[in-house]
């Protein structure tokens, strides 16, 4: 029973240290973007707290938002809580103290800290060095496995001294050559960044093939870096400091693996700064000691988004379906870390696994998502994934402080919803991603097998009819062109999402079909559906019914006035 008690008590010390910082950043203006004050890029997710991350110890913004009982007060807005000379609502983007709790955003060209008097480096800020000096030091990389490994290698992958592009967001890559003189495991990366103002994340991508020309100058690339180099190896995000593999997991590069890699930059200028350069890189530690497993990654979630602006909480989902893991995962793969990622618009993610139709378990589940300070996870024990095995991924968004739609896309100003998973064996899952469009699972759709009442590769190879309603449909709605449009219509696979996916993907491959949807689009409006006719059938009986109530009800009456 004692046990019991103590683990209960800790659960739940647990969950009010959680509670402490995540949903208290809602409570206060711009409480997701307060910076860190002395790196770059970095937020301060804890923003009452003396540690970045929160709990423990409270700063004097904390102290004064407990003393005005968790609430954005007027007068907490006026204070000074830092003493550094802005009052705590100047430094939050709410200078004349409107906001309330539920309010968009205010809108702010900086947001400083209100709870770390700045610059910390001044004179009259000396005062919390006790505390914030350690918050302060660079990132370390701690990697037990560089020292047990005597024959540990390294190698460093520099980009040249690059102009960074005067737009917000910018993706440039550059492919390098790696150590071919043996077969080696990849065990840990550790990013080296010059320019911290522009710096955002870091992909270091595999090539398949070492055949085409090397790429060896920083080039606009999109989020994958080409054809050729596409199976991500490495990440690293604003708040790492590197990579350490798990220990029975090493990726095979060398001369049995890759033997080029292309490293992707994605810098952000929102500024549009003219004179920013960066020449970051990455260090590769790898060893001819190899471990049990060559690793691989695998990317699920979601690859159509569409988010209207003003929208307080929009949820989408992407599955991976059993009836698609069964075919790619033989015998069994173990996950080893997993990675949420969206962006500035992403509040929750979740990914789950289920089998035979019960929840097995939660991969991912960030309730307090931060696009400048993600969360990786990593299974000391290894995760078991099985064919059949359904992986749902679950993204929440905000766009309070946006008008416009935001869809799927590459810049930071778009949206995502992916999970990325690092496993083993690398050669126990066929694919490397498995995503859905809408409510379509890419992997079901293009498996040449039916998927919802529709096997959608066979039908896109039956452009026969097609050609028939063009033959047979112009510019009006005839009632031979009706006939054979009703036929197509009716066709599972030409309704909901999978109307949707078969114009977009058309409209991709030749934008002249444009016309073709427009006339497909007309002439169906004037289809009569079944849910029509069963409609009418159902308002024929109900009239039917009223006569028939309002003559028993006209006799009644006649019946009982008769008898008084």
């Amino acid at each position: 029973m004692e046990v019991f008690i103590s683990l209960t008590l800790i659960l739940c010390l647990l969950c009010n240290c959680v509670h402490g910082y995540g949903s208290y950043k809602s409570k206060i203006p711009n409480g997701n973007y307060v910076p860190h004050p002395c790196k770059v890029n970095y937020i301060w997710q804890g923003v009452g707290h003396r540690k970045k991350e929160g709990a423990g110890y409270r700063n004097p913004f904390g102290e004064d938002f407990k003393t005005a009982g968790k609430v954005w007060t007027k007068e907490l807005c006026q204070k000074d809580s830092d003493g550094d000379g802005m009052t705590n609502g100047q430094e939050l983007g709410d200078p004349s103290c409107s906001w309330t709790a539920g309010d968009n955003p205010p809108t702010a060209e900086k947001i400083s800290h209100p709870g770390i008097c700045e610059p910390w480096t001044d004179p009259k800020c000396q005062h919390q060095l006790s505390w914030l000096e350690s918050e302060c030091e660079p990132d370390k990389f701690d990697c037990p496995a560089l020292q047990s490994d005597p024959d540990i290698k390294n190698m460093t992958l520099r980009f040249p001294l690059t102009d960074v592009p005067i737009q917000d967001t910018s993706y440039i890559c550059t492919e390098f050559e790696v150590d071919s003189s043996d077969d080696f495991h990849l065990i840990a990366t550790e990013m080296l960044v010059n320019n911290t103002n522009v710096m955002h994340h870091a992909l270091l991508f595999g090539c398949s093939s070492d055949n085409h020309t090397l790429r060896s100058t920083p080039h606009q690339c999109g989020m994958i870096a080409s054809d050729e180099c596409g199976e991500i190896i490495a990440i690293w995000t604003i708040g790492l400091s590197g990579q350490c593999f798990h220990e029975n997991v090493g990726f095979r590069i060398g001369s049995q693996g890759f033997k080029r890699v292309a490293l992707q930059f994605h810098w952000n200028n929102p500024t549009l700064e003219t004179n920013y350069k960066d020449q970051s890189g990455m260090v590769l530690y790898y060893t001819k000691n190899k471990r049990m497993y060559d690793a691989g990654t695998f990317l699920v979630g979601a690859s159509y988004l569409e988010i209207p602006g003003q929208t307080v909480s929009l949820e989408e989902t992407a599955l991976c379906p059993g009836v698609c893991t069964s075919r790619f995962i033989t015998p069994e793969a173990y996950i080893v870390s997993a990675a949420n990622h969206m962006h500035y618009l992403g509040r929750v993610q979740q990914i789950e696994q289920f089998r035979n139709g019960t929840k097995v378990r939660d991969l991912t589940n960030d309730q307090n998502y931060n696009y400048d300070d993600p969360s990786p996870i990593h299974y000391k024990t290894p995760i078991k994934l099985l064919p059949g095995d359904t992986i749902k991924t679950r993204c929440v968004f905000n766009s309070q402080n946006r008008d416009q739609v935001t869809y799927f896309g590459d810049a930071t100003s778009d949206e995502m919803c992916f999970g990325f998973f690092t496993y083993y064996p690398k050669e126990n899952i066929k694919m490397s991603s498995c995503t859905s469009w809408k409510s379509l699972p890419y992997c079901a759709v293009y498996s040449g097998e039916e998927y919802l009442g529709c096997n959608f590769v066979e039908f896109r190879s039956k452009q026969g009819m097609f050609t028939e309603i063009r033959q047979n449909c112009s510019t009006e709605c005839t009632t031979e062109c009706l006939s054979k449009i009703e036929l197509l219509m009716n066709h599972a696979c030409m309704k909901g999402d999978y109307y949707d996916l078969m114009k977009t993907s058309m409209l991709r491959n030749n934008t002249q079909e444009e016309s073709f949807f427009i006339m497909l689009e007309n002439c169906k409006a004037s289809i009569p559906t079944k849910a029509t006719t069963t409609e009418k059938g159902a308002n024929e009986a109900t009239t039917m019914f009223v006569h028939k109530f309002l003559l028993l009800t006209t006799t009644m009456v006649i019946s009982l006035c008769g008898r008084f």
